[in-house]
Formats: C-alpha cells, structure tokens, sequence
C-alpha cells in the first residue's frame, strides 16, 4: 500500500509514499512516550508558546498549505484559506484558555476536604479523514497537546502532502521532537498501533466502518476512544422562517467542501405553506452553482477520489430507480476529475439512499411535510445524530423542536459548524465523546480525586 497524492480535478498522480512497517512505528511510538516524559511537565504558558508559534506559521503559510490541500483534496482554494484561518484561531483559543479549563477545582458541596486534578493520560493516537486535512488535525491535537499529551497521527492516504507540511510546521515552531508523531500506515498497522502499551488512548473522524473497528479495537484494550462519525443532517424550514437566510444558509451549508462535509445541511424538510416557494427559489439558487478548476473559482470542486464520485452516482441511480426525481443535476460530469453536478432530488422514498445514507456530495435531498411532529419524525428517522438546523422566527417553538431531535447539535437560524467554543461531537451512528472545549479537552485526562 502507498498514500498516493493525487488531483482529484484531472486525477493526474502527484507522489507516492511508502507505508512504515510495525518496526517502525513501534520506534517512532517509543520516541514519543519518551517526549510524553517531559512534555507533560512543561507549564500551560510554556505549551501556549509552542501553540502560539504554530498557529503564527499557518498563517504565514496560508497560501501554501491552501494550494497542497486543493491540489490533493480538491476543495476550493478560497474554502482552504479559511480552513487554515479556523485553525489557527483554534490553536490560539486553546493556547489561551487551556489553563481555566484544567486547573484544580473542587466539588460544591463535598462533605470532605479534596481538589480534583486533570492530568495527561500519555501518548494519544489520532486518525483522521482527507476532507479537511489541517482542522481535523489540529481540533484533535490542540487540546490534547495543551492538557500535557503527546500525539501521533494517521492522515487519510490521499493527502500526504498536507501531512508532511504540517508535521514540518511543529518543527519548525520547536516542539521537542516526538511531541507531535506522524506516521504513513495501513489499516493493519493503524490496529497495532491501537494495540501497543504505548498508546493511551484514540480519536477518530472517519466512517461508520472505519470508527466501528477502531471502537473494537480501544475496547479490547481498554483504551478511551472518541468516534466522529457520518452524518445526515436535517434542516427543518418553517411557515414563519426568513426564506431568504433559509435559502443562503442551507445552499452554503451543503455545498461547502463540494459537499464532503459531515456536518452540511443534507435533507432539507420544508413545511407545506412555503413548500413550493422555497423549492423554486432553491432550484434557482442551485442552477448558478457550477464545477469549478478549485484553483481559480468558488463553486463545486471534485469529490476527493474517483471511487468517492462513482459511490455517489450510484447512490442517485439507485434512490432515482427506487422513485426519486431529480428537480435538477443528477450526473457525474464527462471528463477526467471527479466532478458531480450539484443536484436536488425530491420525491425520496424511504427505501433509497438518499433517504436512509450519507451522500457525501453535492446533493440536497428534498422532503415536505404538513405537520411538526411530522417534521420532527422525519428528521430523526435517521441511524445518524450529528447536527440539526431550524429556521423559524418562533423561538420558542424553535427551543421546543430542538429539545425532540436527536442529534448533538441544533443551529437555530445559522449555519452547523464546529466552533473551538462550544462541544462537538454525535450521537447514535455518528459516534460518541466530544471534541472542542472543556469537554474536549478533558477526554484525554486522567480526572484524579484527592481527598485530605
């Protein structure tokens, strides 16, 4: 097996790189327990300078982090840029308010003396998906690195340039060698490394498959593991909803990243009064939208691998063969890159793809409903539970749909995202354990009680 660098836009091969064997990684393992050794006992100042040296280079080399992550990944450039932004701003939210949410506290009302500490739990494992190869990364390895762990990575296969660039950057900003880890491995390898003593715990982004495997694998060797996961994330449109901010905000949210987000607005759920107003304008919307060189427009990218667009046309084919219609798109564009029209489907009969899966792309499926609790059961009859959205002048009304859905996210009125603030994370299929901050930055610590 090789990571295999290439451009999702003409599918041209950039670089190969070789996968290390367990030997090696078993060397590199022990390099970064050693760092562990003295890392954990640097103050949260001394780590925030490190973070802040960091989150300073991503800024410097915004124009070239940018270029690798769309030349190997196909987003955008412009949605790379602001990738790199986000993630800068994170490590400098981290590196600032680490210390508050790790000191030493106590319980109100203990009948007993005691202060509870967080401490560092070891060396972290951390894989991670292509689709948005810096912020993925760095969301995971920021608090963890703050609360006094040491990290090792596994990128995606397919951005092995992004890699190679951020690991010079931690270099480049000082951190001891072995601090941050990263490592070119197969899936088999990726098991041992779970397995070996060295490791303390796991953090995946991924699939259902990839997190159901990794979750077995933590489990056997009662290792902590945090899983997110796919999602499939309603937006549910009211009568009273400001149509227009509906409209921007559900278009932007689908269609950033070309669609390969696990968090974007994928089933629209429109309320019958402003069904037919809202579909016209959408369609309107989606027809301006067009596949786009990622390098010089804003618009649809390719999807990141060949097989990823060919998955996508047969998940329309099938749910278009099982009774959905397409209001517009529906195919993947001639050519040599992974191109997919930006589509609607409507009419989604619930034994499709498109009612019951993930499309991971730049499809918005279309549903219509009379009645709240209508919208509500729809919205839920889903194995995912990442993100909601719910656009209504209605607050309370709003706050009450809220607390029914069964997802770990609900925006009233803006657009899902992930925000170093508040907590992220899924519940049913897409997973479980929280990134992002104070709840983030305690999964990887060892909450220890002393009583005196």
């Amino acid at each position: 097996m090789f990571y295999q660098s290439i451009n999702p836009a003409t599918n041209q091969l950039l670089h190969s790189f070789s996968v290390q064997s367990l030997q090696q990684a078993a060397t590199e393992l022990n390099g970064a327990a050693l760092a562990f050794s003295q890392w954990k006992n640097f103050s949260f100042e001394i780590r925030a300078g490190y973070l802040h040296r960091l989150a300073s280079l991503l800024s410097q080399h915004e124009e070239e982090l940018a270029y690798l992550a769309t030349l190997e990944m196909g987003k955008p450039l412009a949605e790379a840029k602001r990738e790199l932004q986000k993630s800068a701003f994170t490590l400098r939210f981290f590196a600032d308010h680490a210390h508050g949410m790790l000191h030493d506290e106590q319980m109100p009302n203990a009948t007993v003396s005691h202060h509870i500490r967080y401490e560092p739990l070891g060396v972290i494992f951390g894989i991670f998906p292509w689709n948005f190869p810096y912020w993925q990364v760095l969301r995971f390895a920021a608090p963890a690195l703050m609360a006094g762990n040491a990290v090792v990575i596994k990128h995606a296969p397919n951005v092995p340039q992004c890699a190679l660039k951020l690991k010079e950057l931690f270099t480049t900003a000082g951190f001891p060698e072995g601090v941050y880890t990263n490592l070119f491995l197969d899936n088999e390898t990726a098991a041992a490394v779970i397995a070996h003593p060295v490791i303390k715990g796991v953090s995946l982004t991924g699939s259902e498959v990839a997190g159901s495997a990794v979750a077995a694998q933590a489990g056997k060797y009662i290792k902590p593991s945090v899983l997110e996961l796919g999602g499939s994330d309603a937006m549910l449109v009211l009568p009273d909803a400001d149509l227009n901010l509906a409209l921007k905000t559900g278009v932007q949210s689908r269609f950033i990243n070309s669609g390969q987000a696990c968090n974007g607005a994928k089933r629209f759920i429109l309320f019958e009064p402003i069904a037919e107003q809202f579909t016209q304008m959408l369609l309107t919307e989606v027809q301006q939208w067009r596949c786009v060189d990622p390098m010089k427009e804003q618009g649809i990218g390719p999807l990141a691998r060949k097989d990823l667009v060919e998955k996508l046309e047969q998940q329309v084919n099938e749910s278009v063969l099982s009774g959905a219609k397409i209001l517009t798109g529906g195919r993947r564009v001639a050519g040599p890159g992974n191109y997919f029209e930006p589509t609607i489907l409507t009419h989604i009969p619930a034994n499709s793809p498109a009612y019951t899966d993930e499309l991971f792309g730049p499809v918005i499926s279309l549903f219509v409903v009379k009645t709240e609790q209508e919208a509500i059961a729809l919205a839920n009859d889903t194995r995912f539970g990442l993100d909601a959205g719910i656009f209504t002048a209605d607050m309370e009304r709003a706050q009450r749909i809220a607390a029914q859905l069964e997802v770990a996210q609900v925006y009233i009125n803006s657009l899902t995202r992930s925000i170093p603030e508040l907590p992220f994370g899924g519940t049913k299929s897409s997973g479980y354990g929280r990134e992002l901050s104070s709840f983030g930055i305690r999964t990887f610590v060892n909450i220890k009680t002393i009583v005196f």
